[in-house]
């Protein structure tokens, strides 16, 4: 009798467990999903194409409401890093969508930080702190995906054996395997 009781009891934890599981995934899918969505607005995205475009402090737009743009653009990146620093959205998830486009706007982030640093914008000594962990983060990741060149490191290598085959079989279609 205590047995079946034991047993029971164990099956209830591990379906709590489970349960909390699946309802963490469940809210992280949902928290992506949100910052995606309002990276992928019509704004957010020009002034990440405006961003890019920047290369030194001439580039940066005299407009206040592109500025604006500009700085509401590295604020809402700077959240998603700080989402995927604290675990509320899984740092794969976002250097797999977003590698390339941070490694593009690094010169201009770069040039926007210097320029707000010299002209005392920001209220921090380091303005948009966040987001430099996961542009360090972006330039260092190699996507097992189309999208990047054969990493032939060792690092590479491990990383291309441990994805799924459905990945290896697409980048082998691609021709960009050797």
């Amino acid at each position: 009798m205590n047995l079946v009781a034991i047993i029971i009891a164990a099956l209830a934890v591990v379906v709590s467990l489970v349960t909390v599981f699946l309802q963490r995934r469940q809210e992280q899918r949902a928290a992506y999903r949100e910052i995606y969505t309002t990276l992928m607005s019509d704004d957010l995205h020009q002034g990440r194409w405006m961003i890019r475009k920047i290369s030194e402090a001439s580039d940066i737009p005299k407009d206040e409401l592109d500025v604006r743009l500009l700085y509401r653009t590295l604020g809402v990146f700077d959240n998603m890093a700080m989402f995927a620093r604290h675990k509320v959205v899984p740092v794969k998830w976002v250097l797999e969508v977003w590698h390339h486009p941070l490694k593009e706007m690094r010169k201009g982030v770069e040039t926007l930080r210097k320029n707000a640093k010299q002209r005392n914008e920001s209220s921090v000594a380091e303005p948009w702190p966040q987001l430099w962990i996961l542009i360090d983060k972006a330039e260092s990741y190699h996507s097992t995906l189309p999208c990047c060149p054969l990493d032939n490191s060792w690092r590479g290598r491990i990383r291309r054996l441990a994805a799924p085959s459905r990945w290896r079989r697409l980048r082998t279609r691609s021709g960009a395997a050797t």
